[in-house]
């Protein structure tokens, strides 16, 4: 199995946190108050991420997390993951320290992607980019998070070091129409340069952007528990993966954030077949376009 789209913040293990917030109620309470649930909406959802960050802001931290998850991901039946974060968010190093401490905590089954946030400076973008230029294990940058209403910058503002980062052959993916306008892929495959999109939940509510992630190959990353857990869908069963599929788009069964929404690639390939309706040969196929769109450098 290949995973797209993984978040490192969000898929430590329980036992970690605990340990190092020095909580010692059980493990089912504490994981009761970070957990994502049905619509709850995304504001809400990106806010627990504050609680797993909080542990993981010194560089032996993010190094020792990353290779637990890397652990796990072989325990779970993954061939190769490509594992997100964003490095700007962890204040005990530079940058770069953050990254090369997560880079020594990678296994030869994982590689990076760096997040930089809907609404900080496209500065931030460009440091990634730079960030990312030198380290072979760096092989993508990605928009993560989403926009607000009070944020100076738009997703047009982030042309720029995504453009950098196709001249030099860094991979490109944007979280975008999670439950948002359809545009939203249009400007990121048309000015982002994006290769892959995350969520992408309303491609079909314009027949034009539809048309040109079939034209360009795009590739989504569809996350089913996650896209619930955000209120960006009812209910599992209301997930267009099953339409997108057979309209011919290239589609990755992605987990996003194993412990916040405590499941794993094999549980969301079961619930794309038992509640999306997927077949055994979609899932492969599912599978196949994960391992094309693999970021290679």
């Amino acid at each position: 199995m290949f995973e797209l789209h993984c978040h490192l913040d969000g898929s430590l293990r329980i036992e970690t946190l605990a340990e190092l917030t020095g909580d010692e109620r059980e493990l089912i309470e504490i994981k009761k108050d970070i957990s994502f649930y049905p619509n709850m909406g995304i504001q809400k959802a990106l806010s627990c991420f504050k609680t797993t960050l909080s542990i993981m802001q010194t560089p032996d931290r993010v190094e020792r997390i990353t290779r637990e998850l890397c652990v796990d991901l072989g325990k779970f039946g993954h061939t190769y993951t490509e594992i997100r974060f964003a490095p700007q968010l962890h204040e005990g190093g530079t940058m770069e320290e953050i990254v090369d401490a997560a880079i020594s905590g990678l296994d030869d089954r994982s590689s990076l992607i760096l997040c930089g946030l809907y609404g900080e400076s496209p500065k931030v973008l460009l440091n990634l980019v730079e960030i990312a230029k030198n380290r072979q294990q760096v092989v993508g940058i990605d928009l993560a998070g989403a926009p607000a209403k009070h944020h100076k910058y738009r997703l047009i503002d982030y042309e720029k070091p995504f453009t950098m980062a196709k001249k030099l052959g860094i991979g490109r993916t944007v979280h975008a129409a999670e439950g948002r306008s359809p545009r939203e892929i249009e400007t990121a495959v048309k000015f982002l340069h994006a290769q892959r999109i995350g969520h992408g939940l309303t491609l079909l509510e314009d027949p034009r952007v539809l048309e040109l992630v079939l034209e360009r190959d795009i590739t989504i990353e569809a996350c089913l528990t996650s896209n619930w857990h955000t209120g960006a869908i009812e209910k599992i069963p209301d997930h267009p993966i099953k339409k997108w599929f057979d309209e011919g788009v290239r589609v990755a069964i992605c987990a996003d954030n194993i412990l916040l929404s405590d499941t794993v690639l094999p549980i969301e390939y079961t619930k794309a077949r038992n509640l999306c309706g997927l077949s055994d040969r979609d899932i492969l196929q599912c599978n196949i376009y994960a391992e094309d769109a693999l970021f290679r450098r």
